[in-house]
């Protein structure tokens, strides 16, 4: 069997501490910087894609106080009648129509882009992972095995190349849309922009506590993963072995301690990622409450319009989505930081030195080989063959095997 079923310098994951997040991102882009200039482009077509989607609230706004101002009005006990003027409200739905439709193309579009950088910064890093396989030396795989190599060509890079189609983007759109909600909610109105977003504050607050304390249990996670994938692919190829030796017991206890590992790490992941959506939402709700309550008052003063709340409604939502989706594109990255370490640590272990050129021409060779008390281990103090001696005669065929 290739090497230790339980951990080891290169498969455990119990205990092991976090590490530099932005480090692991910076590495990551530096790796795809041959694509940066398609990224920037994409990324710049989800910023136009979003800007078309923000500015259609307030011509949603424009729409409703033309229909309020042409309703029947009662003005000193006598009724008006009004007249909407359908023909502009007709141009601006045809309009804002076509600021939907452009939108969704150049989102379309970008997530084209996107979806094919994705594809190739993954068949060029398994491209990598494959060729550095073949340069590492023995003494890795004596530390690690070989389903943890695995997890990283198949685990730690599809989740990689999950972020670059979906999450990079999204955090764009978000921080986008973010920015571009504030900026609108205060040329509307400023006293309903700080309501709105003073009750949105508490989503703040609650995502960054989350962030800070989940993201170790994602770098367990992704660890567990290639451990129990090397634990598995070890014990199945070498089940003869395991059930030679009476084995299946021991392995058995691992797997189930590993799996109980993975099991504690991936729920802890999952559960506080789990909680960002309905504490958004209630956020969320909060907002529309306090702009509800405080828009009302506004216009009963004639401060501002109806058409203004309508506005306000939709840019609520717009305000609160992005902070539900920050949340989860931080989650996303969390996840990708642990593998792009797991990935990076692997891509950047010692290689085999280059020996060619370095052989000897021997004359008068006989052909006989033999070995005196010969000792051999991968690290030192822990042999592997202990006090070896053999004679192979000219001819002869002798192969070692354990």
């Amino acid at each position: 069997m290739g090497g230790p079923m339980g951990g080891g310098p290169h498969g455990g994951f119990a205990g092991e501490k976090a590490k530099d997040f932005g480090a692991a991102l910076a590495k990551l882009l530096g790796y795809c910087r041959s694509h940066v200039p398609a990224i920037a482009a994409a990324l710049s077509l989800a910023a136009v894609a979003t800007f078309f989607q923000i500015i259609g609230p307030d011509m949603i706004k424009g729409m409703t106080d033309a229909v309020m101002e042409g309703l029947p009005k009662v003005m000193g006990g006598v009724p008006i009648l009004g007249s909407v003027d359908f023909k502009a409200l007709t141009g601006t739905a045809a309009l804002l129509v076509a600021f939907y439709s452009f939108s969704g193309a150049v989102g379309l579009a970008e997530n084209l882009i996107m979806a094919g950088i994705a594809a190739k910064v993954s068949k060029k890093m398994r491209t990598d992972i494959a060729g550095k396989v073949n340069r590492v030396p023995l003494v890795y795989f004596d530390g690690a095995t070989y389903g943890n190599v695995i997890s990283r060509i198949t685990n730690d890079v599809d989740a990689i190349g999950v972020t670059l189609n979906q999450s990079l983007d999204g955090m764009v759109r978000a921080v986008a849309l973010l920015a571009g909600s504030v900026i609108m909610m205060f040329l509307n109105s400023w006293v309903l922009a700080l309501v709105a977003i003073g009750s949105s504050l508490l989503g703040f607050a609650f995502m960054a506590l989350v962030i800070s304390r989940s993201q170790r249990f994602f770098k367990q996670q992704q660890q567990g993963l290639g451990e129990i994938n090397g634990h598995i692919e070890e014990v199945y190829s070498g089940h003869e072995v395991v059930k030679a030796y009476n084995g299946g017991a021991a392995a058995r206890e691992a797997f189930e301690g590993i799996n109980e590992r993975l099991y504690v790490s991936g729920w802890k992941s999952q559960f506080m990622s789990g909680l960002m959506m309905p504490a958004m939402q209630f956020i969320g709700n909060l907002g529309y409450l306090a702009v509800c309550v405080v828009g009302a008052v506004l216009v009963m003063d004639g401060s501002i319009g109806f058409g203004v709340i309508v506005a306000f409604m939709i840019y609520v939502r717009l305000f609160t989505q992005p902070l539900s989706q920050i949340a989860q594109v931080m989650q996303s990255f969390q996840r990708t930081a642990a593998a792009g370490e797991r990935v990076f640590e692997f891509l950047a272990e010692a290689e085999l030195a280059d020996e060619g050129g370095k052989g000897l021409r021997l004359s008068g060779a006989i052909g006989d080989v033999e070995f005196k008390d010969v000792w051999f281990g991968y690290d030192k103090g822990k042999p592997v063959i202990k006090g070896f001696s053999a004679k192979v005669r000219s001819g002869q065929k002798v192969a070692i095997v354990g």
